[in-house]
């Protein structure tokens, strides 16, 4: 039904397309009769097109579903509390540059899809598609791989997704309009390398600690704080709140943070921080006790009883 409703979609389009001519040669000119041939400006979509279209509509699909779930609203179908799939989408590699992952690649399929759909020079369209679909494995397989290997998780969500870019790939190797083809794949895979090198680095903590691995003791003690009762009140735009999050690094995502400012500087503080009395950011409330300044790991260890790390 997806194929039949694009190929229906695809024609009422073409219809709508205007000619676009470079010029006519005259032709057969015997006997006074001239005859133009109109040269197109693009030549017809090969049937290749359709399957491609089909598994960007599919992928964004996919992934819209994904980012959606994305932001705390329940637990993905076929998957249970706990399960491989709530493993993946709650793990550290779930998110880039703080937007879900899977909105990154709902944007990826999209413009697999808008480079299949609007370009019409076919070595100009082939090119595009083999960069994105090569890109988008690339990708994929790597994250799989981490969850395999890091997470010793697996989502089926994911692997579908794997299986998209993988018949993606195979559709626009097969179908190089070019004698120079094979210059244009390696440039693509050399492409689609740099990205994954440049992802693998991010997730490494390389530009940003926050992405990167966690500390088991910082994770211990935003644990211990949490299971305490304690509360770490601050805003998005207070500078010293994001140094405080910045002594845990990656663990710094488990801290029993509460937003006080959801509508900025400006905006009306938040229920629990008014009915706390919260003055300054940021605030701790351990055991009782009110803290308003940065407090180091090792302090906060000590307040949450977590035994120090041996020098």
């Amino acid at each position: 039904m997806v194929t039949q409703a694009l190929h229906y979609w695809y024609t009422c389009a073409l219809a709508t397309q205007p000619a676009f001519n470079t010029g006519s040669t005259m032709a057969n000119t015997r006997g006074g009769h001239h005859k133009a041939t109109a040269t197109p400006r693009h030549v017809a979509r090969s049937s290749g097109d359709l399957p491609l279209l089909a598994i960007a509509l599919t992928g964004v699909l996919l992934t819209a579903y994904l980012s959606f779930m994305a932001g705390g609203q329940g637990a993905l179908a076929f998957c249970d509390a706990g399960s491989g799939c709530d493993v993946v989408q709650s793990s550290r590699w779930s998110t880039l540059l703080g937007l879900p992952l899977a909105a990154w690649g709902c944007m990826t399929y999209a413009a697999l899809g808008l480079a299949t759909w609007r370009l019409r020079a076919p070595q100009t369209r082939w090119r595009a598609q083999v960069l994105i679909s090569f890109s988008g494995l690339a990708i994929s397989m790597y994250l799989t791989l981490v969850a395999l290997t890091q997470l010793r998780a697996a989502c089926a969500w994911c692997l579908l997704s794997l299986v998209l870019w993988a018949a993606a790939a195979a559709l626009t190797w097969r179908r190089a309009p070019v004698t120079a083809a094979s210059n244009w794949r390696l440039t693509s895979a050399g492409l689609a390398g740099v990205a994954l090198i440049v992802l693998h680095l991010h997730y490494a903590g390389v530009f940003n600690p926050a992405a990167g691995p966690e500390d088991p003791h910082q994770r211990a003690v935003a644990d211990a704080l949490t299971a305490t009762g304690a509360k770490f009140y601050g805003a998005e735009w207070c500078p010293h709140c994001q140094q405080q999050k910045a002594l845990f690094s990656a663990a710094g995502r488990h801290l029993p943070y509460v937003e006080c400012a959801p509508n900025g500087p400006q905006g009306a503080q938040a229920t629990e921080c008014v009915a706390h009395e919260i003055k300054g950011y940021p605030t701790w409330i351990i055991n009782g006790n009110r803290y308003q300044r940065t407090l180091s790991v090792k302090q906060l260890a000590l307040m949450s009883g977590v035994k120090l790390p041996a020098p």
